[in-house]
């Protein structure tokens, strides 16, 4: 799940799929176009939570996204298997730290998701309509690579 208003996300969401696409089908898609039931009644094995920072705040869309995801699932029997998420930013990585552990809390309390990848990515972008670094995309495909061995050691 992605939630990219200039485009940043969906191609650091693109990064993880070639990673991991040998072990995983993967789709991309939007919280503007997949609702929360649909990506639930699914129950895909894996679950990646893409968001954005943008004017110091997480962005409303995902928040609400993730909230509503949540909430479906304290009623759910069926579960996804893994999950983690990302965050891309303009600001300095080490300002985005505080943020990032709020969401990854987040998405531990969604108890549809049986275990949760203890780290989360942050990709810095270069202004806010991006590109993001490169070597951003290099951490993305290292942290692809570590959460699918952490994915064989559960």
């Amino acid at each position: 799940m992605t939630d990219s208003q200039f485009g940043n996300g969906k191609i650091l969401a693109e990064s993880l799929k070639q990673e991991m696409n040998q072990k995983y089908e993967i789709e991309i898609a939007d919280v503007k176009d997949a609702a929360p039931e649909t990506i639930a009644e699914g129950f895909p094995d894996v679950l990646i939570l893409g968001g954005a920072i943008r004017m110091f705040r997480g962005d409303p869309k995902s928040r609400k996204w993730l909230k509503k995801f949540a909430s479906l699932s304290e009623n759910s029997e069926k579960k996804i298997k893994y999950g983690t998420g990302f965050l891309t930013h303009a600001l300095a990585t080490d300002k985005v730290q505080g943020f990032a552990r709020r969401y990854l809390n987040k998405i531990k309390k969604s108890t549809i998701i049986e275990s949760v990848y203890p780290e989360l990515l942050t990709a810095r972008v270069q202004s806010q309509e991006g590109p993001i670094f490169p070597e951003e995309m290099e951490k993305a495909k290292i942290f692809a690579q570590n959460f699918l061995k952490w994915i064989e050691k559960q």
